[in-house]
């Protein structure tokens, strides 16, 4: 059978007014002011003199923490105490011996030696070979001469050429380089100056004598072209005109 919703909603109020009930009763007995004024003990007033009041009043320096002072912190480092240096020895750490790096060698040693192979031949680096170098004397020029470079260097000339020797320079002159073209007869076909010797009269005279005073040997019959090679004219200076020959040296 199902109670009402009255019913139930008056048994609640009834519980409530009862804890209600029980929670003033609580309270009055733990305010019980008979126990309250039994438990204070009565203070006792001492009489102090003003002037000892206001010495214990007193603030020491207000500055005390803001800069070094004796009376505060700083006063650890202020006054500091004399402390003896203590010398210490150093002691290595203690470290393991490192193992055996390389632990197959041994083995391999021993394998070669009782199980030679006899398919693997190791490579003997020969002896050196030494050879002889024949340096030939050195000599100083003193005359002037001509050296033929490219392919009329395997032509020979007719008839010798004289060159004029000992030029009366304050300097020491470059070889002068003649480009010159020979036919099949070893006339001189044409001519140019390709390097300067640095005094004009000489390469003047290199190129007359290119032009006009050198023949080289006929060709093969069996070659009609044209060659061309160059011509070296290495100029011989008097030393008495030469004043700085270490600057000048080619």
């Amino acid at each position: 059978m199902i109670e009402p919703e009255a019913t139930k909603s008056t048994q609640w109020g009834w519980w409530v007014a009862v804890v209600f009930v029980l929670q003033v009763l609580f309270f009055w007995i733990g305010s019980d002011n008979s126990q309250q004024t039994s438990s204070l003990s009565p203070v006792k007033l001492k009489s102090v003199n003003n002037s000892n009041l206001l010495n214990w009043l007193a603030l020491e320096d207000p500055v005390a923490l803001s800069r070094p002072n004796k009376h505060g912190f700083s006063s650890v480092w202020l006054r500091s105490t004399h402390m003896e240096h203590q010398l210490a020895r150093w002691v290595p750490p203690d470290m393991p011996i490192p193992g055996q790096s390389n632990l197959v060698r041994d083995l391999i040693a021993q394998v070669h030696v009782e199980n030679p192979s006899f398919d693997v031949q190791l490579f003997v680096k020969p002896p050196p070979v030494i050879s002889t170098v024949t340096v030939p004397p050195l000599r100083m020029e003193n005359s002037s001469r001509l050296t033929i470079e490219g392919v009329l260097g395997k032509r020979a000339l007719t008839e010798p050429v004289s060159l004029i020797s000992d030029w009366q320079v304050e300097s020491v002159l470059f070889p002068s380089r003649v480009q010159v073209v020979v036919d099949s007869q070893g006339r001189v076909l044409s001519g140019v100056l390709l390097e300067s010797s640095g005094h004009k009269p000489a390469d003047i005279v290199a190129l007359d004598i290119s032009l006009k005073k050198i023949y080289f040997e006929k060709s093969p019959p069996a070659s009609d072209s044209v060659e061309t090679g160059d011509l070296l004219f290495h100029w011989h200076v008097d030393p008495s005109f030469i004043t700085n020959i270490v600057e000048q040296i080619p």
